[in-house]
This record gives C-alpha cells, sequence and structure tokens, in this order.
C-alpha cells in the first residue's frame, strides 16, 4: 500500500469541503436559482415549472416511495400547493406573485440541495478503512493459509486488487489541482472497490455521487452519510431537481472536490462498456473550470484532470438482475424482475469471497489524465497539443479576445471530452478468460442457430445449446490471436493469465469464473466434454463485455 500524498486524513480535500457545508450549499443554492431565473425569465414559467415539480414528486410519493424518504415529503408537497394557489397572478398584485414564486422556489431548491448534500467525517472513514482491510485480510487468510493473510493483507492485495495505470502521474496531479475520476459502471460495489483502490494507491478520499437507494439501509445509511458522497435520487426527473444537482456538484468541484462521475449514469444493463454518456454531470466539470479562469488568472487557476477509469470484474454480482432488466427495456414485458437496490451483506460476502478465495482478480485500469477539453497532459499537469507541445487551455474560453460564456460551445467541448472518455474506456479495458469463453460460445451459438434475434435465441431449449468443444477450442484460438493484434495496437488491454496460460487453462479459468456465483451456470461442460448454458441471458451479458471490437468476423 503507497503511502498517501496527503499524509492527515483532516488536510484532505473532501475534509476541508465538509468543514464549510453550510457555506457551499448557499452557494449551491444562490446558482441554482440564477440559472433557474435565467431559463424561465417570466412569473408565468417559473409557475409553470413548480407545477410540473409538484405533479411529478405527488405521482413519485405515491407509487414509488422508500423507505429513506423524509417523513414529512407529503406535508411539504401540499405546503406548496397550497402557497401556489395563494401565488395566482389572478388573485393578487404581479410583483406580490413574483415574490411568492421566488419563496417557493428558493424553498424546492434548499430541500433538494439539503437532502443531495453529503458530509465526511475523518473518524469515520479510519473506522471503515480499517473494516475493509480487516474483510480482505480475512478473505485472504482463507486463501493463502496461517495468520499472516489477516495481519499482514497488503502482501497480497496486489495480487487480487489490481491498480494498473499512471500511477505515479496521478499521485502527483492529485497535489496540483483537482482530479475527477470517471470510471465505468457494472455493479453496485463499483464505489467500495474504487474507494478502496484509489485508498491502496496513497490517493485522499473521492467525493461521488450514491443513489439515495442504497441508503436504504439505516446501518449502511450511517456509514455511507459520513465518508463523503452525496445523495442521488433517479427517481426524481423535474428539472428542478436535475438542475439542482448540477450545481451542487460544480459548486464542489469549484470548492476543489476530487470527485468520481460515472459518466454512464447507472450501471451497464447489458454488460457492455459504456459508449453512450451522460454528459449532465460532466457538463458542470467544464463549467467549473471556466468559473476558474474567470475568477483567476491563467496562472493561479486551479486546473482539472480528468481520468478515466475501465473496471474489470471476473464475474458481476448483479448480472442476473441488471440483463433481465435490460430485457424488458428492449422489448419483451415478459422479462420482468424485481431487482433488490442492493445486495444482501450475505450475497455481498459471498461476492467478495468467491472472488479473492479463488483464482481470481479484480483490475482498476487507469486511462491516462486529460484536461477537460480531452488534451494529453504532461506530469506536471500541463495541457499538451498534439506536437506535444504546451497549451494554455484559457483560450479555449475566449472569444475575440474576451472570455464569455457560450453554452452550446462548452456542450461542444463536453461531447468532445465524453468521446475521449469513451475512446479511453474501450482501450483501457482489461479482457479477462471469462469474457473471451462468454463471446465466442454466444456467437458460435448465434451462427449455429442462424438466429439474428436475441430474444429468439434466448428461448433455445438446453437440449439445443450444445457446441462442439473441438469447435469452440478453434475459434477460442483465433478470438485470442486477434485479441493479441489488438493489445498490440493498444486498442485493449489482455489480465496476465490470458499471455501466461496455455488455451485449454484459459477456456477452463474462463468457465470457472463465470461459475463462481451464478447457480444457473453461463457456461459449462457437457458429459461429453462438449460446451452448453443453463442461462443463456446470463452468456449474452457477459458476451457483451466484448462488443466493439469487431470479433464477430473470426468467429464461426
Amino acid at each position: 500500500m503507497l503511502d498517501s500524498v496527503i499524509p492527515k486524513i483532516k488536510d484532505w480535500p473532501i475534509n476541508l469541503i465538509a468543514l464549510k457545508k453550510d457555506k457551499i450549499m448557499q452557494a449551491s443554492i444562490a446558482d441554482t436559482l440564477i440559472e433557474f431565473n435565467k431559463a424561465y425569465p417570466t412569473n408565468e414559467k417559473i409557475r409553470e415549472l413548480i407545477q410540473k415539480t409538484l405533479y411529478l414528486e405527488r405521482i413519485r410519493i405515491k407509487t414509488d416511495s422508500w423507505e429513506v424518504d423524509p417523513e414529512d415529503e407529503n406535508e411539504f408537497w401540499a405546503k406548496i400547493k397550497k402557497q401556489l394557489f395563494v401565488a395566482d397572478p389572478s388573485l393578487i398584485e404581479e410583483h406580490k406573485s413574483q415574490e411568492l414564486h421566488q419563496e417557493m422556489l428558493h424553498e424546492i431548491v434548499s430541500r433538494y440541495t439539503h437532502e443531495i448534500c453529503g458530509n465526511f467525517k475523518p473518524g469515520v472513514f479510519w473506522m471503515a478503512r480499517q473494516i475493509l482491510r480487516r474483510i480482505f485480510a480475512r478473505l485472504f487468510n482463507a486463501h493463502f493459509g496461517g495468520f499472516k493473510g489477516l495481519f499482514y493483507p497488503d502482501e497480497k492485495l496486489k495480487d487480487k486488487l489490481i491498480v494498473a495505470g499512471p500511477v505515479d502521474k496521478i499521485r502527483n496531479l492529485v497535489t496540483k489541482g483537482t482530479v475527477i475520476l470517471v470510471p465505468t459502471h457494472f455493479s453496485n460495489l463499483d464505489s467500495v472497490i474504487i474507494g478502496f483502490g484509489m485508498d491502496y494507491i496513497g490517493l485522499p478520499a473521492f467525493q461521488y455521487g450514491a443513489g439515495l437507494n442504497l441508503f436504504n439501509s439505516k446501518m449502511f445509511n450511517l456509514l455511507m452519510s459520513n465518508l463523503g458522497p452525496y445523495k442521488l435520487d433517479r427517481r426524481k426527473k423535474n428539472p428542478i431537481y436535475v438542475e439542482t444537482l448540477k450545481s451542487y456538484s460544480k459548486t464542489n468541484v469549484i470548492a476543489g472536490a476530487n470527485t468520481i462521475f460515472f459518466p454512464g449514469g447507472t450501471r451497464s444493463r447489458a454488460g457492455n462498456i459504456e459508449n453512450d454518456l451522460k454528459l449532465g454531470l460532466l457538463g458542470t466539470v467544464m463549467e467549473a473550470q471556466r468559473e476558474h479562469y474567470f475568477t483567476n488568472p491563467s496562472t493561479l487557476a486551479t486546473k482539472i484532470f480528468v481520468v478515466p477509469l475501465t473496471i474489470s470484474y471476473p464475474f458481476v454480482l448483479e448480472a442476473s438482475s441488471l440483463i433481465e432488466e435490460h430485457l424488458k427495456r428492449t422489448g419483451k414485458e415478459q422479462y420482468l424482475t424485481q431487482e433488490n437496490n442492493m445486495p444482501p451483506w450475505k450475497t455481498v460476502w459471498k461476492f467478495f469471497w468467491e472472488t479473492f478465495s479463488k483464482s481470481s482478480e479484480i483490475t482498476l485500469s487507469l486511462g491516462e489524465p486529460m484536461d477537460v477539453f480531452g488534451n494529453n497532459l504532461d506530469d506536471d499537469g500541463f495541457s499538451l497539443d498534439k506536437l506535444d507541445r504546451k497549451i494554455d487551455v484559457r483560450q479555449y474560453f475566449m472569444n475575440k479576445g474576451v472570455m464569455k460564456i457560450d453554452a452550446q460551445r462548452e456542450s461542444i467541448y463536453t461531447q468532445m471530452l465524453g468521446d475521449k472518455i469513451v475512446a479511453a474506456f474501450k482501450y483501457n479495458n482489461v479482457v479477462y478468460a471469462s469474457h473471451v469463453v462468454a463471446f465466442v460460445a454466444f456467437e458460435l451459438l448465434r451462427k449455429q442457430l442462424d438466429s439474428p434475434d436475441i430474444f429468439t435465441m434466448l428461448r433455445t431449449p438446453e437440449e439445443d445449446r450444445e457446441i462442439d468443444f473441438d469447435s469452440f477450442k478453434t475459434n477460442m484460438k483465433r478470438a485470442i490471436d486477434e485479441l493479441y493484434m489488438l493489445n498490440n495496437r493498444k486498442q485493449l488491454k489482455l489480465a496476465s493469465h490470458i499471455t501466461t496460460k496455455e488455451l485449454p487453462e484459459i477456456i477452463d479459468l474462463g468457465i470457472e469464473q463465470m461459475s463462481m456465483y451464478h447457480p444457473n451456470l453461463p457456461l459449462l461442460r457437457t458429459k461429453k466434454g462438449n460446451i452448453t448454458s443453463e442461462d443463456l441471458k446470463l452468456l449474452y451479458y457477459y458476451h457483451n463485455r466484448m462488443d466493439g471490437y469487431g470479433l464477430q468476423k473470426h468467429i464461426g
């Protein structure tokens, strides 16, 4: 484990921000109100905005309430309804109506801001760190024997939780500016894994948005509420909530919060690496960088660094429910599922046990840091052009020598950044044996059944799913040969077991990795030695991890 680049937790940016959270909340509220009054310049528009929010919130409370929701929700929105009646411009003077609508808007934004706001307590973080280390130590001790693993977990941790990429460069940059980590998103456990991994390489804790559903458990709520995450309520789609969330995020980044944004917005339901990013929160990073240049000379303005991160698991805890939800969304009502918002602790423990007590690993593959425009950086954080010459990115915000806000221009910049992040996700993807065997098996079966329609294919009875092993082995060889080519062209990365094991070992390991957790096996060997699947939906999920690399043409 590397020493922290900022030795004392009380000096971490996340703690310094927590100490002034009331001031930050007030700044966020003010920013939100300014943005609304720009976007909705008339009293009529503000009234329509509040009415829409009231309507959507009352539906949410009635149809989709959670235990973690505030107890006074009905009372609050009933009060807003009454205030809307009193503020009706047809009943009172215009200026009084405007004043009352502004008060209502402030009240709603303030409520949302307090709901979203997170907290950080060094003592709670220290306790959580010790608990996680001991959990990992127990797992390593189970596999490696004796008491050594219990008291010296770091010795084997590096072999199980791999943090790869330009670690030294990122450690340096976190002391020179604000780091925004943008990871892929596959599991509810991603935040825990990423947090532990970043702590392992000596980075201070990151702020991040955690789904409000994760706070339903009182014990989890108590812990999470003091580890820095702010709360995201994805049920709330109304414009006031969305803008409040964006303003809160931007205000914290401006204040210097190293932050994790999941740019895909939510977990990948289909198992593929995200290629369609939600640019709303990412756009706040662009706004924050512009704000730094507005208020400071170029030499003193805080620089914001964006670091892509691709997570690779041998199997995904929630794969079954995620792919069910994806299939339901993409056209088949028979694919109904009741997904648990957070797996039971017994299930989570089984995930860690199966991952670390067997021949497996998790990889956090860090990409090259870039500025908010997608430019490369040198080791000191200076932006570079394609010829590796230093450039002043302040100029990106200038127009005829004057710095101006240009929303359309910045949206294009944000899209460019998003494209760079997607590309980085792809070429920092670490391919595991489980990904390859799933891809080859599913593609062979698709061609064997001559079934381009995924839903028809998924209804194939088990007796028709068998794949000849010799054919499977031949196609595995073709796929791995192509993966080596892609690896050499730096279009992806190969896990060490792909490069060090023989083909039969890779096949056996891939099948074992997918079989660790799921009761219905995505892939297994038959008594005759051939390949078959007990769960084609899961096989499809793991197959999708390799989507987008053009491997299909090498199978068949």
